[in-house]
């Protein structure tokens, strides 16, 4: 009996790992948080206040950036206009792109607003007080800080360049700026979402 003990326990670790490991299903390529985080706001946009929760049946990608950004903003909304545009035509219905300044001393919501449209009709740009802003970027982790200041209208903002996935009002997926490149890999990662 003792010489069959550790056949047994290692057998039975075995069964139990098999029964644990998913079968099937998505592996994700964004990091997936495993405890989604609630999340919510109210930033305003073009036309008044637009809130989160107002989009909860839709799967939310959310950048933070700046429209005088020269290299990081550009490139991501350039690589999730490419994601936007792989979905199939329904999918692009349940998928929405927020776009939100984390400089609101020169994007109004208006500008920010333009500047998503310009990668894409139907991205949203949202802005607010430098308050709120701060409180949504609190919300999500966000590190923003004005660098090479030449004057209250010259510089850049350093940034937090995630890409935060948010589904029914709960923060789900992580795209890293190099993730969000690979296309293929987060269609697939929205589309096991829907």
């Amino acid at each position: 009996m003792k010489k069959a003990l550790p056949f047994l326990l290692v057998l039975g670790l075995l069964l139990l790992a098999y029964f644990l490991v998913p079968k099937g299903g998505h592996s994700f390529y964004g990091t997936r948080l495993l405890n989604p985080k609630p999340v919510d706001f109210t930033l305003q946009g073009p036309k008044g206040p637009v809130r989160l929760a107002e989009v909860r049946e839709e799967v939310v990608l959310l950048f933070f950036g700046f429209v005088h950004c020269p290299d990081v903003c550009p490139t991501t909304l350039l690589a999730l206009k490419r994601a936007y545009e792989a979905l199939p035509p329904k999918a692009q219905e349940r998928v929405r792109v927020i776009f939100v300044s984390v400089d609101p001393d020169r994007d109004t919501p208006e500008i920010a607003d333009q500047y998503a449209k310009n990668f894409h009709p139907s991205f949203l740009g949202l802005s607010g007080s430098p308050e709120a802003i701060q409180e949504v970027a609190r919300t999500f982790g966000v590190y923003y800080q004005k660098a090479q200041y030449r004057g209250p209208k010259e510089y850049l903002v350093d940034h937090t360049a995630t890409t935060f996935v948010v589904q029914k009002g709960k923060l789900v997926l992580l795209f890293s700026p190099d993730k969000v490149e690979a296309t293929e890999k987060v269609v697939a990662d929205l589309q096991a979402l829907l």
